[in-house]
Parts: C-alpha cells; structure tokens; sequence
C-alpha cells in the first residue's frame, strides 16, 4: 500500500523534523514564541558551518550591522537595531559576539551635569531575530564609566555580564600618588591622593539579576580607540580578558564564570630592545583559536603571543613574528581574528593577515568609512535574548 503524505510525516522522527528546521534561514523564526534547546543547538551547529563577521562600521542613530565574509569583505546588511527604551541622543556600541547573541551598551543621558554618577544601558540582541533586551541598571559608578565583559556559560542559553564599578568609598589603608605639598606647623608635607574603593557585580542570565562578587585588584584601562573607554575584553576558554597596563611589564585581568580574578603579567621581550620593539600601545587582545592571544604591532613588524599550558603552569609563548604592511601613522581602530585569519581596519581599509600563507590582504573599506567600528566573529542563531529556551 502506498503511504499518503500525511502517514510519512506521521513517522518522521522528532530528530529529523529538527534537522529540517535548523537548515531554514534563522530569519524565518523571528516570530517563534518560543525554541527548544535541542533545535536551537541543531541550528547553531548548522550555521557554525559558514564562518562570518558582524560589523558595525559606524556608530550612529540607529545601530546597522552587516555580516561579512573575511575572504572577500563583502558587507551585506543583517539588522538595524534601534530600541524604544535607548537614552535620548545616545548612540549605541557593540562589545561582544557570542552563539548569535550580541552585547551592546549606551550611555545614560542624564541632565543633572552636577551629578557625578555615571552609568551605561546594557542590551543584548539578537540581530537575526530582531529581539532586544534591555538589562536592569546597575549599582550607579562614581566618576568612572563601568567595565562591562560578556562571558557565556557551558549551557547553550547561559551568559553573564560582569561590570566593574567605582563605589565612590575612599578606602582608608591605601593612598594614591603624590598630587602635591602643603604647609603644616612650620613644615612642608607630601599630599597624597585618596584611593577609590572598585568592586564588580555580574548579571546572569539564569536569574535576571546582578549580584555583588566584591572588589577587583585592577580596573581594566582605558583606551580612547572606543567610544567607551573600558568596554574592550574578550572571552576564551570560560574566562573574560582585559587590557589593564601596557608599561612594562604591563598586566591583564581576568575572571571567571565563578567570579575569580586573576592578574597575568603580559609577555616580557628581552633587555636591550628599543620601546618600539616591546609591547606597544597597538597591542591587542584576540581569541586564537580558543586561546588566549595577544597581538602586538610593532613599526614594521609584529609578534602573536599565546598563553599556553604546558602540563604544570601558564606561560606566554611567541606563535609567530612577521612583516606588517600598517604603517606607522596608521591608527588601527579594532581587531578580531577568525578562523585562521587576523583582521584590522584603519579608517578607510581592511587589513587581513593569513597565519597560514603569512600574507596580507588590504581591501578598501565602506565608503562611509570607518567610524568607532565594531566586528566580532558571528553565528546565526534563534537563541532569545534572556537565555530562556525552552529544555
């Protein structure tokens, strides 16, 4: 007897029917209440097949991002994203790419211009999707705009923001730099600055609210390449990375999904070299491969430092040292590394270095250009901003 139609899709698996669906465009989803775990890990794996960019080249009004694939810089537009709840006149950034899920922030507009607590809006969005969430506010930072990092969690659904903050409270035992004399009973003292006490509180998306972990013992630097100044990090291997010094011997930070902070020193060069053959200020993070990297352009040349393992202890280990082609009055605005590439952008061009051929590709920007851009590796995904899916 020959089946009906009906009878076929009848004895179709669950399992094949996910099949199916994770290969439909993401976009087409867009309007699902909801999603399983079990399709929206079918999805991922499906679209993580096809290695690509989300770019923002530009801050403005209206946030629009693009995908790009890294072997011909084609931009093809993916979302505009514009929330309802954004602050008035205030742009918004993207920080971080995870499982199809981006981390934007904003400032809050805010009118009293005596007061000194200062906060950014927290987004998470979904650009295939279309969907934006609007994180709760924080604990208000005094006089220093927080340090925001993205770390995501085993599960497919999990992620947690942490955001390192000023309380504004002096802590009594520590003091800072000499800012001065003053005049005391016939003798000159030292004035010494006053040292602000730095704590950090995580969100998480398990629970929907931010929890106090305690003080930090650095804040990530402040580098003025971004709008906002101490947004850049990176996530590898269940940990969040930031620059924090490059003066020798220059540190980073780290913490992880439990909130454990570490201080790593960064890699020392030998005696004797001269400053623009050491760390430079056009040091950079990367995830290498789901290691963690460090890129440093030097005037002519440039090294990629990874931290290894060896069985016993952590140590930096020099992965290549090459040629560069950027030069020296070329300001490189961000850098991201996908597959087995390492991508620049100045301005007005791309810059694309292969680890395998050890080539470089420069390819004209936008005609815009680049201003304050963006770029991260992406995946497609159908994953809800407030990692609720469904078991």
């Amino acid at each position: 007897m020959v089946k009906t139609r009906a009878q076929s899709i009848k004895r179709m698996s669950v399992v094949d029917a996910l099949c199916i669906r994770s290969q439909i465009s993401v976009k087409s989803t867009r309007y699902c209440k909801t999603v399983s775990k079990h399709l929206a890990k079918l999805q991922l794996a499906e679209s993580g097949k096809n290695s690509s960019l989300v770019v923002c080249p530009a801050m403005g009004k209206t946030m629009k991002l693009y995908s790009m694939d890294a072997r011909r810089c084609k931009l093809s537009l993916l979302s505009t994203i514009d929330p309802s709840q954004r602050s008035p006149e205030e742009f918004m950034y993207m920080i971080s790419s995870y499982n199809g899920i981006i981390c934007c922030v904003n400032m809050i507009y805010d009118e009293d211009v005596e007061n000194k607590f200062c906060d950014l809006q927290i987004w998470i969005c979904n650009p295939c999707t279309r969907e934006t969430l609007l994180l709760p506010q924080g604990t208000p930072s005094f006089e220093f705009e927080p340090s925001i990092g993205v770390a995501y969690g085993s599960d497919v659904s999990d992620y947690r923001i942490f955001r390192i903050f000023c309380t504004g409270k002096i802590i009594p035992e520590e003091r800072g730099p000499a800012e001065g004399y003053y005049f005391q009973e016939g003798r000159y003292f030292t004035k010494y600055s006053h040292v602000l006490a730095y704590e950090c509180e995580v969100y998480s998306s398990s629970t929907g609210s931010w929890k106090n972990i305690g003080t930090v013992p650095c804040v990530p630097m402040s580098c003025g390449l971004r709008p906002f100044r101490r947004t850049g990090h990176i996530f590898v291997d269940r940990k969040v990375y930031w620059l924090v010094s490059l003066d020798g011997p220059g540190k980073i930070l780290s913490v992880d999904l439990e909130g454990r902070f570490e201080v790593i020193n960064l890699p020392a060069y030998p005696d004797g070299l001269r400053d623009e053959e050491k760390i430079t200020e056009a040091s950079h993070l990367v995830n290498l491969k789901g290691s963690l990297g460090l890129l440093v352009i030097q005037l002519d040349n440039m090294d990629l430092w990874v931290w290894k393992y060896d069985g016993q202890k952590y140590s930096w280990d020099i992965e290549l040292s090459d040629d560069v082609p950027i030069k020296d009055d070329e300001l490189i605005l961000a850098v991201t590394a996908l597959d087995n590439k390492i991508i620049c952008v100045n301005d007005t061009h791309w810059r694309i270095y292969d680890m395998e051929t050890k080539k470089w590709k420069r390819r004209r920007a936008p005609r815009t250009g680049f201003r304050n851009p963006a770029m991260f590796p992406f995946t497609e995904s159908v994953l809800p901003c407030n990692g609720g899916v469904k078991q």
